[in-house]
């Protein structure tokens, strides 16, 4: 993927190191945890080996630390990858909104955080994943993630990353088209069964307006390479 050396969005918020520590929390499954499994399927990755090692991990978040955060090269480079693609999907989802739906696009804050930090949806912790918090429509990534999907479930690549900052953008979108207000105006009102097939739904949608991101992107900036 084509994306070094090219525009970086200004809404993103530097929370690493100075994210809050919280105690060990049970687990769950989340919308978090949807996205990942539903991402680890389309790049090939065992699903079930995810949800286990998701699931048994626990929770819990290790002391705060007096130390300054410095970030890894690595890590470094993974954080201006996702300011790239935050700029692109803000320039995609701008012009869509403009030309096909004539509203104005307003832009979702990407936030980095490191271990754990608090979102207004509630604790945001490096095992949930990456998620999109409706209440203060801002998007939560501990780039740790990143490494998890190489390391241990053998997803990666720059347009993986790439994908799972769009998924959570189309989660804005939605948001932003109130779509998200419908799906919760059906809780208590179905069945859980019911309720838990419209949050796959959800998902699905979601993923569907990230091909449409990815479809538009590649024409404008030429972001996908050939694989050799």
């Amino acid at each position: 993927m084509r994306w070094k050396g090219r525009q970086r969005s200004q809404n993103v918020e530097d929370r690493r190191g100075g994210g809050r520590r919280m105690q060990k929390v049970g687990g769950g499954i989340g919308i978090g945890t949807i996205l990942l499994i539903i991402g680890t399927i389309i790049f090939g990755g065992d699903p079930s080996a995810l949800l286990s090692g998701l699931l048994t991990q626990g929770g819990q978040i290790g002391q705060a630390s007096e130390q300054p955060y410095v970030p890894s090269a690595q890590e470094q480079e993974l954080a201006e990858l996702v300011s790239v693609v935050l700029n692109d999907t803000e320039v995609v989802w701008k012009d869509i909104f403009r030309q096909q739906l004539n509203r104005e696009y307003r832009p979702a804050t990407l936030v980095l955080y490191s271990g754990s930090d608090r979102s207004a949806c509630g604790f945001a912790k490096a095992a949930t994943g990456p998620f999109y918090c409706p209440a203060d429509q801002k998007i939560y990534i501990d780039l740790s993630f990143y490494d998890e999907l190489r390391r241990k479930f053998r997803v990666g690549g720059d347009f993986a990353m790439a994908y799972v900052v769009a998924h959570e953008v189309s989660h804005h979108v939605q948001n932003l088209l109130g779509i998200t207000r419908q799906m919760d105006a059906q809780r208590g009102r179905v069945s859980k069964e019911q309720y838990n097939d419209l949050s796959v739904r959800l998902e699905l949608q979601a993923d569907f307006l990230s091909g449409v991101w990815a479809n538009h992107a590649h024409k404008r900036f030429n972001i996908l390479e050939k694989e050799i």
